[in-house]
């Protein structure tokens, strides 16, 4: 459902948003309900006597807390959030679970080779229920293993010297679920790689650097990134400090930290790396809570020499037709996360290919190439179900 209401979010016409958001709030509304419903009759299929008033307001609490926590500021009470974030893949399982069990029932009675029964009714809700537990477990711990994915790409102009690995790292997203010893671990996947430059791809923070339990620490592991050309990040749309919902938003804390842990923060800016290829870093397009300036991709670019490569560093992968008309050969970017769980994989790639991109991988326009990646971390729920926590190495062959 978060998938859905992402969607209507990046629509363009307000009178379409208020229709698809109506929409979407109703059919949420009646999932809840039947969902509900099924859960209901598990509990009383053991506890007969169980009372519908004490179940409607704790489930209805449970199955809004993402929005309702937002709304009320209480999503600020770390212990909240967890539970509110959870919530919200626990709920979309279940569902679908309820769907297609619940629909295999319903054929077999309609042809009569299971007759209508009380304990099946139960024993599917139940199933559902199991289903949804192993899945969440599952998406828990596999959302911790950092894969490595390799890339090899050649750009068709000249750059003297050897072939240049890049490591790619995008959405780590630090702060409640993402602390040190996970950011020790694709800190480890990155060095083991070997590579000549490092890009972080932005998203480095989730929103609020107070809720990092041991900022020091991620410090520390951030310096240990080793790369002979440096280590290079752009601005993602949750790289801010929200310092509290009463405050304003802020990016400095966020520009102090990153330049104190050895890495050069590129907000609009170009580098000339080793005099060998542009790095060029962007602003993001749709910063949480801030409006800022923005250069467009031919005014970032304007006066280079267009003999040597250029790189650009974009966190979202919207603006590839702008990127290509100005000279760049190759964009790095993140932030779809690949849908982070199934469902989402399957609405990411449609949003994005909307867009004229993809949500995942290696893509070619006609002179220019992007690689997109699912991210290294997470955003709210720290689970991952048909996607993968990575590092992405790019080897680079100019020509």
């Amino acid at each position: 459902m978060y998938y859905l209401f992402l969607w209507i979010m990046l629509q363009k016409r307000y009178f379409m948003w208020l229709f698809r958001s109506g929409i979407v709030f109703l059919g949420y509304i009646v999932i809840n309900i039947y969902t509900g419903i099924r859960f209901l009759s598990l509990i009383r299929y053991f506890f007969p006597t169980f009372s519908a008033l004490v179940f409607w307001p704790l489930y209805i609490l449970l199955s809004y807390s993402f929005v309702l926590g937002a709304i009320s500021g209480l999503d600020e009470i770390l212990p909240i959030r967890q539970v509110s974030m959870y919530c919200l893949p626990a709920f979309v399982y279940f569902f679908l679970a309820l769907l297609v069990l619940d629909g295999l029932r319903a054929i077999l009675n309609f042809f009569e080779l299971i007759p209508p029964s009380r304990v099946l009714s139960a024993a599917g809700a139940g199933i559902a229920l199991g289903i949804t537990i192993l899945l969440m477990l599952y998406g828990a711990f596999h959302a911790r293993e950092i894969r490595t994915v390799y890339y090899d790409v050649t750009i068709n102009k000249n750059s003297e010297g050897a072939p240049v690995r890049l490591a790619l790292v995008s959405d780590m997203h630090i702060g409640m679920s993402v602390g040190r010893e996970w950011i020790a671990r694709i800190i480890d996947a990155v060095n083991e790689a070997k590579p000549d430059i490092i890009c972080l791809a932005g998203d480095i923070f989730d929103n609020d650097l107070r809720i990092i339990r041991d900022l020091d620490g991620v410090e520390a592991e951030l310096r240990r990134l080793n790369a002979p050309l440096g280590v290079f990040a752009c601005q993602g749309n949750h790289d801010i400090d929200r310092l509290s919902l009463r405050n304003a938003v802020t990016t400095d804390r966020i520009q102090n930290f990153l330049e104190a842990a050895g890495i050069t923060f590129l907000l609009d800016e170009v580098n000339l790396v080793a005099d060998r290829f542009y790095l060029a870093g962007r602003k993001d397009a749709r910063l949480i809570g801030l409006r800022q300036p923005r250069k467009s991709a031919g005014e970032l670019v304007a006066g280079l020499d267009p003999a040597k490569p250029l790189i650009i560093l974009n966190h979202q992968p919207t603006d590839f037709p702008a990127e290509e008309e100005a000279g760049a050969d190759l964009i790095l970017s993140g932030h779809t996360h690949r849908g982070q769980f199934f469902p989402g994989n399957i609405a990411t790639a449609i949003i994005f290919k909307r867009d004229g991109s993809v949500h995942y991988g290696h893509w070619k326009g006609k002179s220019i190439q992007a690689i997109i990646t699912s991210g290294a971390g997470v955003w709210g729920p720290a689970i991952r179900i048909a996607t993968n926590s990575e590092v992405a190495v790019i080897d680079i062959t100019f020509k």
